[in-house]
Protein backbone atom coordinates (compact mmCIF):
# COMPACT_ATOMS: atom_id res chain seq x y z
CA UNK A 1 0.00 0.00 0.00
CA UNK A 2 1.16 3.53 -0.71
CA UNK A 3 2.42 5.41 2.32
CA UNK A 4 -0.28 7.54 3.94
CA UNK A 5 0.28 11.29 3.56
CA UNK A 6 0.87 13.57 6.54
CA UNK A 7 -2.54 15.11 5.84
CA UNK A 8 -4.38 11.79 6.10
CA UNK A 9 -2.34 10.67 9.13
CA UNK A 10 -3.56 13.81 10.90
CA UNK A 11 -7.13 13.03 9.84
CA UNK A 12 -6.74 9.49 11.20
CA UNK A 13 -5.52 10.84 14.56
CA UNK A 14 -9.08 11.99 15.31
CA UNK A 15 -10.40 8.42 15.07
CA UNK A 16 -10.17 6.31 18.25
CA UNK A 17 -11.14 2.94 19.71
CA UNK A 18 -14.44 4.34 21.01
CA UNK A 19 -15.77 4.81 17.47
CA UNK A 20 -18.11 1.98 16.44
CA UNK A 21 -18.42 2.61 12.73
CA UNK A 22 -17.04 5.09 10.23
CA UNK A 23 -17.91 6.21 6.72
CA UNK A 24 -15.08 7.64 4.62
CA UNK A 25 -16.90 9.87 2.12
CA UNK A 26 -14.88 10.56 -1.01
CA UNK A 27 -12.52 7.72 -0.12
CA UNK A 28 -10.59 8.06 -3.39
CA UNK A 29 -8.29 5.02 -3.48
CA UNK A 30 -9.19 3.84 0.02
CA UNK A 31 -5.83 4.50 1.65
CA UNK A 32 -7.28 6.11 4.77
CA UNK A 33 -9.88 3.37 5.19
CA UNK A 34 -7.19 0.68 4.90
CA UNK A 35 -4.96 2.48 7.42
CA UNK A 36 -7.84 2.64 9.92
CA UNK A 37 -8.81 -1.00 9.31
CA UNK A 38 -5.25 -2.02 10.19
CA UNK A 39 -5.22 0.12 13.33
CA UNK A 40 -8.68 -0.67 14.77
CA UNK A 41 -9.81 -4.30 14.71
CA UNK A 42 -13.39 -3.61 15.83
CA UNK A 43 -14.10 -0.55 13.69
CA UNK A 44 -16.71 -1.05 10.97
CA UNK A 45 -15.74 0.97 7.88
CA UNK A 46 -17.68 2.06 4.81
CA UNK A 47 -15.58 3.55 2.01
CA UNK A 48 -17.70 5.51 -0.47
CA UNK A 49 -17.09 7.64 -3.51
CA UNK A 50 -19.23 9.22 -6.23
CA UNK A 51 -16.52 8.45 -8.81
CA UNK A 52 -16.69 4.86 -10.03
CA UNK A 53 -13.06 4.80 -11.20
CA UNK A 54 -11.83 6.02 -7.82
CA UNK A 55 -13.99 3.47 -6.01
CA UNK A 56 -12.70 0.67 -8.23
CA UNK A 57 -9.20 1.74 -7.25
CA UNK A 58 -10.22 1.57 -3.59
CA UNK A 59 -11.74 -1.90 -4.07
CA UNK A 60 -8.51 -3.10 -5.68
CA UNK A 61 -6.37 -1.71 -2.84
CA UNK A 62 -8.70 -3.13 -0.20
CA UNK A 63 -8.46 -6.60 -1.75
CA UNK A 64 -4.67 -6.37 -2.02
CA UNK A 65 -4.53 -5.68 1.73
CA UNK A 66 -7.01 -8.41 2.63
CA UNK A 67 -9.70 -6.15 4.08
CA UNK A 68 -12.61 -6.94 1.73
CA UNK A 69 -14.51 -8.48 4.68
CA UNK A 70 -13.88 -5.49 6.94
CA UNK A 71 -14.27 -2.49 4.62
CA UNK A 72 -17.53 -2.21 2.69
CA UNK A 73 -17.44 -0.09 -0.45
CA UNK A 74 -20.40 1.87 -1.79
CA UNK A 75 -20.82 3.97 -4.92
CA UNK A 76 -22.90 7.11 -4.42
CA UNK A 77 -23.19 10.71 -3.38
CA UNK A 78 -22.44 11.80 0.17
CA UNK A 79 -24.67 10.38 2.88
CA UNK A 80 -27.10 8.95 0.32
CA UNK A 81 -25.21 5.66 0.60
CA UNK A 82 -26.02 5.24 4.30
CA UNK A 83 -28.80 2.82 5.25
CA UNK A 84 -31.05 2.87 8.32
CA UNK A 85 -29.44 -0.20 9.84
CA UNK A 86 -25.83 1.02 9.42
CA UNK A 87 -24.17 1.34 12.82
CA UNK A 88 -22.12 4.39 11.86
CA UNK A 89 -21.26 7.11 14.39
CA UNK A 90 -18.32 8.83 12.65
CA UNK A 91 -18.07 10.64 9.32
CA UNK A 92 -14.80 11.51 7.58
CA UNK A 93 -14.79 13.97 4.66
CA UNK A 94 -11.48 15.04 3.10
CA UNK A 95 -10.43 17.24 0.22
CA UNK A 96 -13.80 18.76 -0.70
CA UNK A 97 -14.88 22.39 -0.78
CA UNK A 98 -16.84 23.86 2.12
CA UNK A 99 -19.96 24.49 0.00
CA UNK A 100 -20.04 20.86 -1.12
CA UNK A 101 -19.57 19.54 2.43
CA UNK A 102 -22.16 21.82 4.00
CA UNK A 103 -24.67 21.05 1.24
CA UNK A 104 -24.08 17.35 1.71
CA UNK A 105 -24.66 17.47 5.47
CA UNK A 106 -27.69 19.77 5.33
CA UNK A 107 -29.29 17.80 2.52
CA UNK A 108 -29.07 14.62 4.61
CA UNK A 109 -29.48 16.11 8.09
CA UNK A 110 -31.95 13.36 9.03
CA UNK A 111 -29.12 10.83 8.62
CA UNK A 112 -27.03 12.58 11.27
CA UNK A 113 -29.11 11.34 14.23
CA UNK A 114 -26.58 8.59 15.05
CA UNK A 115 -23.51 10.62 14.07
CA UNK A 116 -21.49 11.71 17.10
CA UNK A 117 -18.32 12.78 15.31
CA UNK A 118 -17.56 14.50 11.99
CA UNK A 119 -13.94 14.86 10.87
CA UNK A 120 -13.44 17.34 8.04
CA UNK A 121 -10.48 18.49 5.99
CA UNK A 122 -11.70 21.14 3.58
CA UNK A 123 -9.76 23.18 1.06
CA UNK A 124 -11.98 26.29 1.12
CA UNK A 125 -13.85 28.84 3.29
CA UNK A 126 -13.33 27.47 6.78
CA UNK A 127 -15.42 30.28 8.29
CA UNK A 128 -18.42 29.14 6.24
CA UNK A 129 -17.72 25.52 7.14
CA UNK A 130 -17.42 26.11 10.89
CA UNK A 131 -20.47 28.38 10.98
CA UNK A 132 -22.73 25.92 9.19
CA UNK A 133 -21.60 22.67 10.82
CA UNK A 134 -21.89 24.20 14.29
CA UNK A 135 -25.28 25.51 13.19
CA UNK A 136 -26.63 21.97 12.69
CA UNK A 137 -25.78 20.83 16.20
CA UNK A 138 -22.05 20.12 16.40
CA UNK A 139 -19.28 21.88 18.32
CA UNK A 140 -15.55 22.11 17.57
CA UNK A 141 -13.73 19.61 19.77
CA UNK A 142 -10.28 19.96 18.20
CA UNK A 143 -8.39 21.31 15.19
CA UNK A 144 -5.02 20.47 13.65
CA UNK A 145 -2.86 22.21 11.09
CA UNK A 146 -0.53 20.01 9.05
CA UNK A 147 1.91 20.88 6.26
CA UNK A 148 1.99 18.38 3.43
CA UNK A 149 4.01 18.99 0.25
CA UNK A 150 4.24 22.70 1.05
CA UNK A 151 0.50 23.18 1.63
CA UNK A 152 -0.97 23.87 5.09
CA UNK A 153 -4.18 21.91 5.66
CA UNK A 154 -6.78 22.41 8.39
CA UNK A 155 -8.45 19.35 9.92
CA UNK A 156 -11.43 19.93 12.21
CA UNK A 157 -13.06 17.50 14.64
CA UNK A 158 -16.75 18.27 15.23
CA UNK A 159 -18.72 16.48 17.98
CA UNK A 160 -22.45 16.45 18.64
CA UNK A 161 -23.49 19.27 20.96
CA UNK A 162 -23.72 23.04 20.93
CA UNK A 163 -21.37 25.89 21.77
CA UNK A 164 -21.47 29.56 20.83
CA UNK A 165 -18.66 31.07 18.78
CA UNK A 166 -17.89 34.64 17.76
CA UNK A 167 -16.80 35.72 14.28
CA UNK A 168 -13.08 35.56 15.09
CA UNK A 169 -13.38 32.01 16.41
CA UNK A 170 -15.28 30.85 13.34
CA UNK A 171 -12.81 32.57 11.03
CA UNK A 172 -9.53 31.47 12.63
CA UNK A 173 -10.67 28.40 14.57
CA UNK A 174 -11.34 28.48 18.34
CA UNK A 175 -8.87 25.70 19.11
CA UNK A 176 -6.22 26.96 16.67
CA UNK A 177 -6.37 30.40 18.31
CA UNK A 178 -5.51 28.79 21.65
CA UNK A 179 -2.70 26.66 20.21
CA UNK A 180 -1.13 29.44 18.06
CA UNK A 181 1.57 27.10 16.75
CA UNK A 182 4.10 27.87 14.02
CA UNK A 183 1.83 26.69 11.20
CA UNK A 184 -0.99 28.90 12.51
CA UNK A 185 1.29 31.94 12.33
CA UNK A 186 2.61 30.97 8.89
CA UNK A 187 -0.84 30.28 7.46
CA UNK A 188 -2.34 33.52 8.73
CA UNK A 189 0.65 35.63 7.72
CA UNK A 190 0.12 34.45 4.13
CA UNK A 191 -3.61 35.11 4.45
CA UNK A 192 -2.98 38.61 5.77
CA UNK A 193 -0.55 39.46 2.97
CA UNK A 194 -3.00 38.12 0.39
CA UNK A 195 -5.96 40.10 1.74
CA UNK A 196 -3.92 43.31 1.90
CA UNK A 197 -2.91 42.85 -1.72
CA UNK A 198 -6.53 42.28 -2.76
CA UNK A 199 -7.68 45.36 -0.84
CA UNK A 200 -4.92 47.46 -2.41
CA UNK A 201 -5.84 46.46 -5.96
CA UNK A 202 -9.62 46.45 -5.69
CA UNK A 203 -11.39 49.11 -7.73
CA UNK A 204 -13.72 51.78 -6.41
CA UNK A 205 -17.10 50.53 -5.32
CA UNK A 206 -17.57 47.09 -3.79
CA UNK A 207 -18.18 48.84 -0.46
CA UNK A 208 -19.46 45.82 1.46
CA UNK A 209 -16.72 43.58 0.09
CA UNK A 210 -14.10 46.10 1.22
CA UNK A 211 -15.65 46.19 4.69
CA UNK A 212 -15.45 42.40 4.95
CA UNK A 213 -11.82 42.46 3.82
CA UNK A 214 -10.94 45.14 6.38
CA UNK A 215 -12.65 43.15 9.13
CA UNK A 216 -10.61 40.05 8.31
CA UNK A 217 -7.40 42.07 8.03
CA UNK A 218 -7.98 43.60 11.47
CA UNK A 219 -8.50 40.15 13.00
CA UNK A 220 -5.39 38.75 11.32
CA UNK A 221 -3.28 41.75 12.37
CA UNK A 222 -4.29 41.15 16.00
CA UNK A 223 -2.35 37.86 15.88
CA UNK A 224 0.93 39.65 15.25
CA UNK A 225 0.59 42.49 17.78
Amino acid sequence: MNKLSSRLISVASFVDEKDRGLIDIGCDHGLLSIFLAKKYDNLKIIASDINENALNGAISNIKKNGFENKIETRLGKGLDVLKKDDDIDTIVICGMGANTIVGMLKYSVEKLSKINKIIIQSNTDLYFLRKNVTGIGYYIEDEILVKDKGIIYTIILFKKGRKKYNYKELYLGPILIKKQDELFVEKNRKELDSLKMILKNIRDGHYLYKLRLKKKIKILESIFL
